[in-house]
């Protein structure tokens, strides 16, 4: 788990790349504040190499490593070079220098920067010891590379882990950027005159100062409709994100490749799996993927909410991980709708775990209000919970944790999984709900809407919109003229042409790829990293994932039973009450601080905002009015609220002062 970030010379003339990519690197200490290198590549081939202050000194662990640097990056101004490459590491695997990035393969033709893990490694080294490559250490990032170095991309298939990496041919003069099947490590990248610029996040590429930050209008669009611009969008002009299972190769002309090498397995359902058979198979794949993501030379711990995805999680863990620690965070009093520590407790009290409860302090978190809008990149809709409880982690000396997302969008766990089937009769009884819509409201109105949705997938973006397409128009002044529509863009981008079995597949479908893919796996790496914390999702294991799109929907939705065989293999290790207890989800009290702590916080960026040129001042009025009157939802004023803070933080530049 590390930061890595890049600038190539698409033309391949030299340019002085220093700076620019040690401003990057220390943007993202946080990601990796155990080690820092730099690779420097001319346009002969001759390859510099720099530490930087954060460097451990050289082979003090007595480990020789190629590429392994002897001179600081300051020394380094005056060197022009084709490629830039900066890297932070979080030493996870091999704390030795053998893991010590940018790593070459021993005829230096080969260069990685890698973030993430790749959970079988030590089945590929094995694989290429066989073959006569000899490895020197034991780090993942040796095993990459050198498995790119023997089958090229075909080694992703081979992988099974999270990742983001680029390696640089120096033979070829060709740099290979790759992303993990679910998209949980980040890989941003722009074009900007004669440059590639990558980096693991968005701020970093903004810190390398060759490129200015400025609104995208329709990714900015798409974030406010969802919370978050589905990927490859971003809201930023020409940022964009490598799409998830797909890998990027720009050669030594400057044209850029880019292939998808895996998909979500849909209609791939057995029907002659029985309910046994079921909850065996995802007792063994779970159980496998969690043994995998164990696997550390530092401390492991795991979430646990209470609820049955992450608690599951933590009692299996306790099973393979004796004495565990599982945090969870409380709210008691203040939030009693959240709080989910007696559930959590009573599962704890049935395994060999350590149960840490931390009590969430308002004036505490808040304070981190600009840390939030600086983890999420875009405006977004909701605070960040996962910022608070990494804090947690990381005081309690906690290096890796383990997170249980994944398993509503595996299992149908979602309140708009059962809306599926009022959605199929609202569409039935369109010719009688159209003529009334003006005169519904609530509940009716929504069914209305819903009537006119023509397929599943869009189904999901119709129920996981923040604001409707129309609020969107009336927010930003978008000319009737435009035909924009949210729901359908996204049906462009993730499923046209896509053949679905059922509905609860479609959706499950787009719960991985606008979801999970876009807010989940962002948010929990931003936060966990601004801590130097690495999150593992024993959930989005891919086999696993493979697994579940087996089992028929039919088990995953059993009548009114959502989660139906993740339920079956929990209540073997979780308490009775983590079933029982309705579903609350992992998030803090927004709506009690936007009416407490941070009303007069809201108060003034809305004001602010409406002076911005961008939106209409009088839309954000009426929804204040509505707010007030109890029409319109605090989330929805809060997510304008942040706006205006994401225009102050990266637009107007203060993220870089």
């Amino acid at each position: 788990m590390c930061g890595i970030a890049g600038v190539l010379c698409l033309d391949h003339s030299e340019a002085h790349l220093t700076q620019h990519v040690s401003a990057m690197t220390r943007q993202m200490h946080h990601r990796g504040p155990d080690s820092e290198g730099y690779a420097l590549i001319r346009s002969s081939g001759h390859v510099h190499t720099y530490r930087g202050d954060d460097t451990p000194a050289a082979h003090d662990d007595g480990v020789t490593q190629f590429g392994y640097p002897d001179a600081h990056i300051a020394s380094a101004k005056d060197t022009p070079s084709i490629l830039a490459l900066g890297h932070r590491r979080l030493s996870i695997i091999d704390l030795s220098s053998h893991g010590h990035q940018p790593m070459c393969t021993p005829d230096r033709r080969y260069w990685v920067i890698f973030n993430g893990e790749i959970y079988n490694h030590r089945e590929i080294a094995t694989e290429l010891n066989k073959l006569g490559i000899a490895l020197h250490g034991h780090s993942d990032t040796e095993v990459l590379l050198n498995a790119y170095a023997c089958w090229g991309p075909g080694c992703l298939e081979r992988f099974n882990g999270m990742f983001a990496f680029a390696i640089w041919d120096n033979e070829k003069k060709q740099l290979f950027c790759a992303r993990d099947r679910v998209g949980i490590k980040p890989f941003y990248f722009t074009f900007r005159d004669n440059y590639f610029i990558f980096a693991s996040d968005i701020k970093t590429i903004i810190a390398s100062r060759l490129y200015d930050a400025r609104p995208d209008p329709e990714g900015l669009y798409l974030a406010m409709t969802f919370g978050m611009a589905p990927r490859p969008k971003t809201a930023f002009k020409d940022i964009e994100a490598l799409k998830q299972a797909h890998w990027m190769l720009i050669d030594a002309r400057g044209r850029v490749q880019t292939r998808r090498y895996w998909s979500i397995p849909v209609c791939t359902q057995d029907h002659t799996m029985s309910e046994t058979d079921t909850i065996e198979l995802l007792e063994e794949q779970l159980s496998a993927s969690i043994q995998r993501r164990l696997i550390a030379d530092v401390p492991v711990g795991t979430f646990m909410s209470g609820g049955i995805d992450s608690t599951t999680i933590a009692a299996i863990a306790s099973g393979h991980h004796p004495g565990i620690k599982a945090i969870t965070l409380a709210f008691e009093d203040a939030a009693p709708e959240l709080d989910e520590v007696s559930q959590a407790a009573a599962t704890a009290r049935m395994h060999n775990m350590q149960h840490i409860v931390h009590r969430v302090d308002p004036d505490v978190a808040l304070d981190d209000l600009d840390l939030w809008i600086d983890g999420y990149e875009e405006p977004c809709y909701t605070v960040s919970a996962n910022h608070v409880i990494s804090g947690v982690v990381k005081k309690h000396g906690i290096k890796v944790i383990l997170n249980g997302l994944g398993g509503d969008e595996l299992f149908a766990g979602y309140h708009w999984y059962r809306k599926i089937a009022y959605w199929n009769t609202a569409r039935k009884l369109r010719s009688v709900l159209q003529p009334l819509s003006p005169a519904l409201r609530g509940r009716w109105l929504i069914l209305a809407r819903a009537s006119r949705i023509s397929s599943a997938d869009r189904f999901h973006s119709f129920m996981f919109s923040r604001f409707s397409t129309q609020e969107i128009r009336a927010l930003f002044g978008i000319s009737a003229s435009c035909d924009w529509d949210s729901i359908e863009t996204v049906h462009q981008l993730y499923a046209d042409g896509v053949e679905f079995e059922d509905d609860i597949e479609a959706v499950s479908y787009m719960d991985l790829m606008n979801y999970i893919g876009n807010h989940h796996v962002h948010r929990t790496d931003q936060f966990t990293m601004m801590h130097s914390i690495e999150g593992r999702f024993p959930f989005l294991d891919h086999e696993l994932i493979e697994a579940a799109f087996r089992i028929p929907s039919k088990f995953k939705l059993k009548g009114n039973i959502q989660k139906y065989v993740l339920r079956q293999v929990a209540k073997q290790h979780i308490a009775p009450e983590c079933l029982s207890m309705k579903k609350k989800g992992f998030s803090l009290p927004l709506r009690q601080w936007v009416n407490g702590p941070l009303e007069n916080l809201v108060a003034r960026k809305l004001s602010l905002l409406k002076n911005r040129d961008t939106v209409c001042a009088d839309t954000i009025t009426t929804w204040e009015a509505e707010y007030k009157r109890g029409t319109r939802r605090a989330s929805k004023i809060w997510h304008l609220a942040a706006l205006e803070m994401w225009y102050e933080r990266f637009i107007d530049g203060q993220i870089l002062r």
